[in-house]
């Protein structure tokens, strides 16, 4: 009985070791995967501006030469 209550124990006793291990090693991705020819100032901010509709070509919903169905 002594033996699987120090086993349980020691897996605590691990895995808070390890929490705190982890945490303080843990990076955020825009420091990580950062180069120096980068220019984001602040990451976060809308790098597009607010009226960019996420279509190429300014809104048009269609390729060009593309036919739909009317």
């Amino acid at each position: 009985m002594g033996v699987i209550f120090s086993g349980i124990v020691a897996v605590v006793v691990i895995a808070i070791g390890a929490g705190f291990i982890l945490r303080s090693e843990q990076e955020s991705a825009y420091e990580a995967y950062s180069t120096p020819s980068t220019r984001v100032g602040e990451p976060g901010n809308n790098l597009v501006g607010p009226d960019w509709s996420g279509e190429a070509g300014g809104g048009e919903s269609r390729a060009e030469g593309e036919e739909t169905r009317s």
